[in-house]
Formats: C-alpha cells, structure tokens, sequence
C-alpha cells in the first residue's frame, strides 16, 4: 500500500503588497508526527515571522519544519511590490530551477536571472538610464559583484538543508529545561525575552555560553540583550517545542546545579503568569545595572532611576539575588 502524499500550501500578502508563498509535497517518514502541532508551526511561521525576504532561510525553516516527511516537491516564492522577486522549486531535494529578479539599489540596474541544471544560466541586464552593453558599463564593479553573489546564492540554496543543533544551540536548550524546568518552545513569541532574561541573569553567576554573547541594554524596555544570542534563537524557530535532542549537550555538574538553583528562585518570584515576562526584564534590568553599569554601591534611588524601576521592585530583585547566592554557597557545603 502506497503511503498517502501530504500536501501544505501557505500564502501571505503584506499590507505593503509583499507576497509569501510556499507549496511542499512529501510522504510522511515518521509515524508518529502530529500534522495539527506542524501545521500550528507553519502557520505561525508564514503569518507571525515577518521577514521572508531572505529565500536561503525560508527553505532552511521549511525543511526544518516538516523533517518528518520525505520531501517530493518543494516551490518557494517571494515578490515584493517594487517588482523584485525570487522563486526556487526543488523536486525530490533537489534543485530544480531558480529565478529571480534583482534591482541594485547601489547602481539602479535590474538583473533577472533563470537556472536550472539541466539548462544554461540566462542572465539579463538592463539599466533604463544608461544605453550601453555590460561590457562597456561605467560601473561594471557593481555587476561583477552581483554576479559573484549570485553563483554564491545559487549554490547555497542547492546544498539548502534543515536545521541542525550546534554545541551552543544545545547547550542553550539544556540551561533552559534546567533552568524554567520546562521544555523550551522556540515558535513562542516571548521566547526571546525568557531566553535573554535568563541568560543576563545567569551571568551574575558565572553561566553563559560564551563571551561572544555579550549583553548591552537595547529596545524600547532598556534590557539586557545579546544580538548574538538573538539569532540564535530566531534560527531555532522552527523546532518549535523541543522535547528531546539526540546527543544532548552535557553540563559540568557544578554549572548544572547553579542553574537549578538560580531557576527554582527565579520560578517562585514569576509564578503569576500574567506579568512573568516583566518581572525577568525588571530582575535583568537590576543586575545588569549594578553589575556592569552602575557602582555596585549604588543604592535603591539611583538603580529606580536608570532602571524606571519602583523602589520595590528594585528591592525585590536584590533580595532575589541574594537568596540565589545563599542557595548556590549552600551547594558547597
């Protein structure tokens, strides 16, 4: 008996007249995938992510999504309303044509291009203000480096694949079951704000997962947040909700337990729902202030001031980090 094919077809239209759409085609490969919990993922994927411009991660994310089926077509196409556009179509995994139409914002030309590897590479020119072949173009700089990254594109798009976890994404999910006591979702849209707020306040305590994530505070909340460890998260969008990972990331023992212990005081000062995500970026706030850039002597005006922080939330937030170092420094006992 043939396995049924599986069909998800998604469209999008901004309001600016940006159009987003994909069609994939596969025989599922994996018995006990739940479609209502994919098609939950796609959609928000299509509907909530608002850039698709960038067609290298839109194939990425797909594949990602729907790895638990075997992929017999996939066609992916973005147009903005300036007229520029993309569109590659795979057939069983592979490249089977890729088109695009391409203005340089630098010299105003317009480069529209179709490949396909049964085909010759067709590339046309054309500059509307200047009457000259490309040969004989003032600024031939630019087209020998629009073709460059093209070739570069194309050939990354062929070797396209789903997501796999590197040593700081699943160190990352790790410090995040330890640390919430819960699988981390990263389709969630607050998901950012529990990963940095978590992040920031483990580094008072000597947890991170590296000095290239640095914290400097940004956006409209004034708080902690690594543009780093930013992309790391959007890039882990589309697992969703991680539940298990093969050959997970293992952490010292010592780390393992500061984390615990940082976690299960943090849990019982957010255990009301509702304002949790506030109450992170108030604890972040806190200690990234008196931590990197206010005196550590600095008292509860001062830190209500820079922060726009109530004195007892500020209060409340050093007494919190005071509890966790009398939680760690009773490990070692």
């Amino acid at each position: 008996m043939n396995a049924e094919k599986t069909i998800f077809n998604r469209n999008k239209e901004y309001e600016n007249g940006d159009t987003f759409r994909f069609r994939f085609e596969g025989i599922i490969s994996n018995q006990d995938v739940e479609n209502e919990k994919v098609n939950r993922l796609i959609d928000s994927f299509v509907n909530e992510q608002t850039y698709h411009k960038d067609m290298l991660r839109n194939v990425s994310f797909i594949r990602t999504m729907l790895k638990d089926f075997k992929e017999e077509l996939l066609v992916v196409e973005y147009t903005n309303r300036d007229g520029e556009s993309e569109i590659v179509k795979y057939d069983d995994g592979r490249l089977l044509y890729f088109g695009c139409n391409n203005r340089n914002k630098k010299t105003g030309n317009t480069m529209s291009v179709e490949f396909s590897p049964y085909e010759e590479l067709n590339i046309s020119f054309l500059d509307s203000a200047l009457d000259v072949s490309i040969v004989d173009y003032p600024q031939s700089e630019y087209v020998d480096e629009q073709f460059c990254e093209l070739i570069k594109h194309i050939r990354l798009l062929k070797n396209a694949e789903a997501i796999k976890l590197d040593r700081d994404s699943k160190a990352l999910i790790e410090i995040y079951k330890l640390f919430y006591g819960e699988n981390p979702n990263f389709s969630l849209s607050n998901i950012n704000v529990r990963v940095q707020t978590m992040l920031s306040i483990l580094e008072q305590f000597g947890v991170s997962l590296g000095d290239h994530y640095v914290f400097n505070l940004l956006g409209k909340a004034k708080m902690p947040i690594s543009l780093n460890l930013e992309q790391l998260v959007s890039k882990l969008f589309p697992l969703g909700e991680i539940t298990a990972i093969d050959d997970p990331f293992k952490l010292a023992d010592e780390t393992r337990n500061i984390i615990k212990a940082a976690g299960e005081c943090v849990r019982e000062v957010i255990n009301d729902e509702y304002n949790s995500d506030d109450i992170l970026i108030t604890i972040s706030k806190v200690i990234h202030a008196k931590t990197h850039i206010l005196s550590s002597e600095s008292d509860i005006k001062e830190l209500s001031e820079f922060t726009n922080r109530t004195r007892s939330e500020i209060e409340s937030s050093i007494k919190l980090v005071k509890r966790i170092e009398n939680k760690i420094s009773e490990l070692d006992k």
